[in-house]
């Protein structure tokens, strides 16, 4: 048997060692996936870095373990004790907390809350569960941050089925649960079908899950949370999505929304006439400006209850 993280794996499960060439090829498409992925970031944090210069929120790396780092973004007046735990969105395998500097200044000045986002490693760099594996250190590092705090996690397409893996782990686990956990246009099923509309959508989770040395399946509820049983389900916290109206991630929200529903759990649910994360960019102010209100009085909900509790 064979353990990664605290899941036990046989050795029938395992793939088997790959061959020179296989290797070869493996580290020619990681290569490309480099150079592809390379200028996309670049580009994309530089936009990031430089809109943020334009808020008041003011900025500082963490290191949330040896390997693993933030950004913590605190706007005036903020309450630190408040903490909103962001995984960026990026398809599984682009972009950095750099292309979201601005976005989660943002975030800070409209909930009043601590908003850190996690550098988290993605493909072809490491195969799942090594995305899940740093956002559950990123949960354990901020919980211990401040025992008197109040946690919520919260993401974007990708990040958000980060943000939802990880209720789905604590659950299994029965652990401890976020205050709350926020969805904006949450990429909740990753287990797609072979239609020419989800080429894409297949690549990424394939990508994700490491190709052929994958150790689970897209349907894994751990890679697509939609999946989760009611047991689990019935374990997780307040739960808060966001997405356009017909959109990449519309079904997933509607379906997440069905399973809570199910279950007998909290799931606020909003559609906008807007595309994917409409809030991250400036081109849906209203509807940003409505989606960021409708956070912030969600949270100061929950927020308020753990106070009380």
């Amino acid at each position: 048997q064979v353990c990664v993280g605290d899941r036990v794996f046989s050795e029938s499960t395992l793939p088997a060692p790959p061959s020179s060439t296989s290797l070869k090829a493996d580290m020619a498409a990681a290569l490309t996936l480099r150079c592809v992925r390379a200028p996309i970031n670049a580009a994309a944090s530089a936009v990031g870095l430089a809109h943020a210069v334009c808020n008041s929120a003011s900025y500082d790396t963490v290191q949330i373990s040896e390997d693993l780092k933030g950004i913590r973004a605190l706007a005036p007046g903020a309450d630190a004790s408040r903490v909103i735990l962001y995984f960026h969105g990026g398809s599984h395998w682009l972009l950095t907390v750099h292309t979201y500097k601005e976005f989660i200044g943002r975030l800070s000045a409209a909930t009043q809350a601590c908003v850190v986002a996690v550098d988290y490693r993605k493909p072809p760099e490491v195969r799942f569960p090594g995305g899940l594996e740093d956002a559950m250190t990123a949960w354990r590092w901020a919980c211990g941050q401040n025992q008197d705090a109040s946690v919520a996690v919260a993401g974007d397409s990708s990040g958000g089925n980060l943000a939802f893996a990880l209720v789905v782990k604590l659950a299994q686990l029965g652990e401890k649960q976020p205050v709350a956990c926020i969805g904006i246009s949450p990429w909740l099923r990753l287990d797609l079908d072979r239609s020419l509309g989800n080429l894409y959508g297949r690549f990424c989770a394939d990508l994700y899950l490491g190709g052929k040395s994958k150790i689970t399946s897209a349907a894994d509820p751990l890679v697509s949370p939609v999946n989760a049983e009611s047991e689990l389900v019935r374990l997780f916290p307040p739960i808060l999505m966001h997405a356009g109206s017909n959109e990449l991630t519309t079904e997933d929200v509607k379906e997440m929304a069905g399973v809570c529903s199910r279950a007998g759990m909290v799931a606020e649910v909003e559609f906008y006439h807007a595309p994917h994360i409409f809030q991250v960019g400036p081109g849906f102010p209203e509807s940003t400006r409505d989606s960021l209100n409708r956070i912030d009085t969600f949270l100061r909900k929950y927020w308020q209850q753990n106070s009380e509790s």
